[in-house]
């Protein structure tokens, strides 16, 4: 199970940073049949809801073609935030 997390996240890793984006964190939290899979990315000049929207397209079709979480299971992606 650990390999499979690993390469999960080397996946949306690469896929975010090759979008120009920094990969910041990813958590998956796993609920009965249920998951959500929530990605933190992150730009210099800010992340946008469209930068949000447009990683949240790729993450999406990336899944679709790897199917690496079994069941239903829910994808956000946000921003960590300026602190």
């Amino acid at each position: 199970m650990k390999k499979d997390l690993a390469t999960l996240r080397d996946l949306l890793a690469s896929t975010v940073t090759g979008m120009g984006y920094a990969f910041v964190d990813w958590e998956l939290h796993k609920q009965g049949r249920y998951s959500v899979l929530r990605i933190f990315i992150d730009k210099e000049t800010g992340v946008t809801v469209e930068d949000c929207s447009k990683v949240s397209r790729q993450i999406s079709a990336l899944l679709d073609v790897e199917d690496p979480i079994q069941g239903q299971y829910t994808l956000e992606v946000s921003s960590p935030g300026r602190g």
